[in-house]
């Protein structure tokens, strides 16, 4: 049994081991009869991807090679489109965030986790390029989506949920 009706998830992760550590408990989440889409740039993530989701024998996950602004799945694929720790490293966020916002169906969420912006952290992502809540909002309005629910998820995280601006 898929969990609160979930069936279909879109991942998507640039960082070394990432696409595993959510696309493999995801496929468990959405259960037999959901799916999860593996999506990444990096040729190397989606075949490290692969060969444990080979290894693992799980059939309910594709991997995806894309570009940052463009995902080769129909329109309305996922009721989750999950970013983590991704947005800081594209080089136009507002075209990154319009695809998820594609992909994510009507009734769905795009849910993003990324460093805080600030600068007694120094773990991570270089200050520049770190993505503060403000600066998210903004690009999120800017791709037509509309911001939720943001909280910290540790001291040096936070998720933020963003839906589609459907008038």
């Amino acid at each position: 049994q898929a969990e609160d009706g979930i069936r279909d998830i879109g991942v998507t992760g640039v960082q070394t081991c990432a696409l595993p550590i959510f696309a493999i408990p995801a496929a468990g989440i959405v259960g037999p009869m959901g799916h999860v889409y593996g999506v990444d740039v990096q040729a190397g993530m989606i075949e490290h991807l692969r060969g444990e989701i080979d290894r693992r024998q799980i059939p309910n996950v594709s991997v995806l090679l894309s570009t940052e602004s463009r995902v080769a799945l129909p329109d309305e694929t996922a009721d989750i489109v999950f970013i983590a720790m991704v947005l800081h490293e594209v080089d136009d966020p507002v075209a990154f965030l319009g695809e998820a916002g594609r992909l994510v169906k009507r009734d769905g969420a795009i849910a993003i986790i990324e460093f805080h912006k600030r600068d007694d952290l120094v773990d991570g992502p270089p200050m520049a390029h770190r993505v503060s809540v403000g600066e998210l909002t903004g690009l999120a309005t800017l791709a037509g989506l509309k911001v939720g629910l943001t909280t910290d998820l540790t001291d040096r995280f936070y998720l933020t949920k963003l839906t589609r601006d459907i008038v």
